[in-house]
């Protein structure tokens, strides 16, 4: 039996800018005194200004006259090459001497330890600086203007990067990450990830007034998913503790297996910078995450004190990436940093000053309400939100009427101009905490199952069945499917109904309301598939009170296919106790709330219309109906079912493996 691969000891310095022979003259101490290193990387800029550059050094290093002690492997920063070093990167695939090479664009290389290394160099082509005035509180990345949405590559590759070299890094390491599997799900491989720019997010807490903080590199870093992550940008030294992803982002197999995580180093100049004297070199022994994926080391247990991941809106991608999610993940770029104005370097999606309702970003140019289909603004201040409200009044106020707001006739309450302001804020703010809203960062991530293009699958926060019954009954609340099987299919994008989506003609805001009940229509026979492999039918409804702030969701709960039938019935009786009655479609005006059940033995919908003031209507009927159909009419309240995070998680974990199968997402 092959014995464990061994840890390989890797040193990582930041900027060096020149003088190179007093550099490798301390390289050479360093190792002699804490090595012996099996690579060297450099984070930032190896040589120094073109126009500072000394001659005379630069030919000693090209003619091998200067000893590089260790294999070293240097990324470019901010500063053009010097002419004859470009010419020998050219001439011989990045080597510049013995032992030294220059890593110019981006790529992916593997060490003999097996340590993977994944680069991109240069700053971002068009990111101006941050403003020296900003705050710790600017929420908001500057916008780059310059850059239009689909910009080419810079002409400076040696210096610069741009979004198709983001493109190609991220599908080489797509490809990585699947190398060592065969029928197995993708881990992460990238051990080291260098860039010369920080990543927003993590340059919040240490550089508030971070020049070089970009978005793009957070979201390569989100990607990627290094385990540790340098950048020499800032010239300080800052090692923030380290963050874990999704449950599902795991390194090992079978019981050795362990959640993966991620630590940030900056790193500060070689020679005194303009912040003085910071550390500039960092040693580690690596490893390799392949080696582990493999089976062929135990992985590193995630360190005490992991936080959740910084990168905030990036956190979405939340599974380790592959060819598969590919065409997925590099359409988030698209909508998000620099100059597209979605993603706020400070954290909390679109919370920043200055957007919805003047609390954030503009949206990026890609972006089309999905209210009015035209491109511009966020759906939240979509101006036909006026018209919405009139179709609630039914037509213009009658004569003498007074508005109870300004105390003026000639308008209803809900349109009246003083309140719109007001309006809107509340609601931004309302959406901000939204509990379904993926650009939340304070989503309740413990709970997600799957994410597609347009929907995803979470289980129930306090899920009325659990897993457990024995022999593939159903024992009460005690459900045969693995992990209980109460899920929500919830749309991506905040939506307070499903109605449209049935609805909306095929050219309506460019199909996105269409394909988006395609894909809860195909979310939810994926989880009708799973509940038939256990002898189960889904008791599938909507309660939608059809108000702006509220998200929807699809809900699904497996009932004994032996008592489909009985459904029907069971609604009924509940009409009966409640004073409703069974309706054969939506109601007539949009902006009416219902609720509606699919009957699992017919297929028809079941509609129950919510009157305006819904103080008497009961909005957990549909749980209220599960829970009489299995006898456990003590679990009608969500509330009174929640359990801890780590029961959550085990059955989260439990239905995900059942349901794999069926997650045309992965």
């Amino acid at each position: 039996m092959a014995s464990p691969p061994h840890a390989a000891k890797v040193l990582v310095v930041g900027s060096v800018n020149g003088h190179l022979a007093e550099f490798f003259a301390k390289i050479k101490k360093l190792d002699a005194k804490h090595g012996p290193f099996s690579v060297l990387l450099v984070a930032g800029n190896l040589f120094g200004a073109v126009d500072q550059a000394d001659g005379d050094e630069i030919g000693a290093l090209l003619r091998d006259e200067i000893p590089v002690p260790i294999m070293t492997y240097a990324i470019v920063g901010d500063q053009e090459l010097p002419r004859r070093v470009a010419e020998r990167i050219a001439l011989r695939s990045g080597e510049i001497c013995s032992n030294l090479v220059v890593l110019a664009g981006q790529g992916v290389l593997q060490t003999s330890e097996g340590v993977k290394i994944a680069y991109i160099s240069g700053r971002f082509a068009s990111q101006d600086a941050a403003s020296p005035d900003a705050s710790p509180g600017d929420a908001a990345e500057p916008p780059d203007a310059a850059e239009p949405p689909d910009a080419a590559e810079p002409s400076k590759l040696e210096c610069a990067f741009g979004r198709a070299s983001i493109n190609d890094l991220v599908a080489q390491v797509a490809a990585e990450n699947e190398k060592a599997f065969q029928r197995t799900q993708a881990q992460p491989s990238i051990d080291i990830l260098l860039t010369f720019d920080w990543p927003y997010g993590v340059v919040a807490a240490a550089q508030p007034g971070a020049r070089f903080a970009c978005n793009k590199v957070s979201f390569v870093c989100a990607a990627v998913m290094p385990r540790y992550h340098f950048a020499a940008g800032e010239g300080v030294f800052f090692e923030r503790p380290p963050w874990k992803y999704d449950d599902r982002v795991v390194v090992g197999r079978g019981p050795a297996a362990a959640p993966h995580f991620t630590r940030f180093i900056g790193l500060g100049a070689a020679n005194e910078s303009r912040h003085g004297k910071q550390r500039w070199f960092y040693a580690m022994n690596v490893q390799s995450l392949q080696s582990a994926s493999m089976g062929s080391s135990a992985p590193s247990a995630a360190p005490a004190g992991c936080t959740a991941n910084p990168l905030f809106r990036f956190g979405r991608i939340g599974r380790t990436l592959d060819t598969r999610s590919l065409p997925r993940v590099l359409a988030a770029i698209d909508g998000t940093g620099d100059g597209d104005g979605d993603d706020d370097g400070g954290g909390g999606g679109r919370r920043g000053p200055g957007g919805r309702g003047g609390r954030g970003p503009p949206p990026p140019l890609s972006y089309v309400c999905h209210s009015c289909g035209q491109p511009g603004h966020w759906i939240g201040d979509c101006p036909t939100r006026d018209q919405q409200k009139r179709q609630r009044t039914d037509g213009p106020p009658p004569p003498g009427y007074v508005c109870r707001r300004c105390k003026e006739p000639g308008h209803w309450r809900a349109d009246c101009p003083a309140g719109d302001a007001r309006d809107r804020a509340h609601q931004a703010d309302a959406l901000a905490k939204c509990w379904f809203c993926l650009a939340n960062p304070d989503v309740d991530q413990n709970l997600m199952v799957a994410i597609g293009d347009e929907a995803y699958v979470a289980m129930s926060k306090g899920a009325l069945v659990v897993g457990g019954a024995p022999g593939g009954e159903f024992r009460g609340f005690a459900s045969p499917i693995p992990g209980g099987g109460h899920v929500l299919v919830v749309p991506i994008v905040h939506t307070d109904s499903l109605r449209r989506t049935r609805e909306a003609a095929d050219d309506d805001d460019g199909g996105a309301t269409r394909r988006l009940g395609a894909e809860i229509d195909r979310w939810a026979a994926a989880v009708a598939a799973l509940f038939a492999e256990y002898g189960c039918v889904p008791l599938a409804f909507e309660t939608s009170r059809c108000l702006p702030h509220v998200h929807t969701t699809l809900q699904m709960i497996p009932i004994p296919k032996a008592k489909a039938a009985a459904v029907r019935p069971a609604l009924e009786a509940l009409c009966a106790a409640e004073g409703l009655s069974i309706e054969s479609g939506y109601p007539e005006a949009p902006q009416s709330g219902y609720f509606v059940v699919a009957d699992p033995s017919t297929g028809d919908n079941l509609f129950l219309h919510i009157p305006k003031q819904t103080k008497g209507f009961n909005l957990e009927i549909g749980r209220k109906l599960a829970a009489a159909l299995l006898g456990v009419p003590e679990r009608e309240h969500w509330r009174e079912c929640v359990v801890s995070e780590a029961e959550e998680g085990s059955e989260r974990d439990k239905f995900i493996a059942a349901f794999a199968r069926h997650d045309f997402a992965r």
